[in-house]
């Protein structure tokens, strides 16, 4: 059997990772990025970098042309204005490689499509309901990839998921620096996923996943903004900030960044579980904020 390739498009944060383990299974990376300073850092992943725009058709020719058998696309929708996004990307991404025989594209989109839930569990079949310019975006995104699913049976999975967290990606700095500010977000759940059970979903999507489906990747135990927050400051050895007016929260960010403070969602993985056998290594942040900090030498 030929050696299988991957092409991630949007190598960053949770590119890295996903290049790192599916070099150590065997399979050739081609992984993009829009800087070429950044091509030491994939190369030690173990990736050949390949300069990509997704807003620049031309770019991903090469890509398709080498007919990698998955393609990963993690580009989020591109900003184009202050809270206003694009989707030509996702659809520039589909159409370079929908004439070729794909075993899989795999989308990673966001939970922000689901909106605000008032603390309710959420799953794949909850209706779609964004408050946020960046979640109407993403919906928009994963129709693009649903069309050409119907229309031409392309082989795509949407794989959806809440705040990714893990090394040098915790509230360490924020709390640190004081630029972290407390909402008074008691009552308000999170679900999360540690970057290293996401990319064990992201690969069981391809190999497991059927094609048009989606699957939500998070881990077992929401917990709520001040149970992280506090399980943070704790390990750290530091103290929290006092609780700020929600309102003045609201002036200061953006709409898309306070819709993802107050979102107040749980979210349900039982489909990862069942259906790509996903069982998370860190099945809450109880676990995986401990292995993170110590990553990063913090604790």
């Amino acid at each position: 059997m030929s050696q299988q390739r991957a092409v991630i498009v949007g190598c960053g944060y949770v590119g890295l990772y996903l290049a790192r383990r599916l070099v150590r299974d065997g399979v050739e990376v081609r992984a993009t990025t829009r800087t070429p300073e950044r091509y030491p850092e994939i190369e030690e992943a173990g990736a050949q970098p390949v300069f990509a725009e997704v807003m620049e058709p031309d770019t991903l020719l090469g890509l398709a042309a080498w007919e990698p058998h998955v393609v990963f696309d993690l580009v989020r929708p591109q900003a184009i204005g202050p809270e206003r996004y694009s989707v030509w990307g996702s659809m520039n991404v589909a159409s370079a490689f929908a004439e070729y025989p794909l075993e899989a594209l795999v989308y990673l989109s966001s939970t922000s499509v689901y909106g605000r839930r008032d603390g309710g569990w959420t799953d794949e079949n909850t209706e779609l309901s964004p408050t946020s310019p960046l979640g109407e975006a993403r919906m928009e995104s994963e129709k693009v990839y649903q069309q050409i699913h119907r229309e031409h049976g392309f082989p795509m999975r949407i794989c959806r998921t809440p705040g990714i967290y893990g090394p040098n990606r915790t509230l360490r700095q924020r709390l640190e620096s004081g630029a972290y500010q407390r909402v008074g977000d008691e009552e308000l759940w999170v679900s999360r996923i540690h970057v290293e059970d996401l990319v064990e979903g992201l690969i069981a999507a391809w190999k497991k996943g059927k094609a048009g489906e989606v699957y939500l990747l998070c881990d077992d135990e929401p917990v709520t903004g001040e149970e992280y927050a506090r399980l943070t400051a704790s390990l750290l050895d530091i103290p929290l900030p006092p609780v700020v007016d929600r309102e003045e929260i609201r002036q200061e960010l953006s709409p898309s960044a306070y819709e993802r403070r107050v979102a107040d969602r749980r979210c349900s993985n039982r489909r990862m579980r069942e259906e790509l056998g996903v069982i998370p290594h860190y099945p809450s942040v109880r676990e995986g904020l401990p292995s993170a900090l110590r990553a990063e030498g913090a604790i």
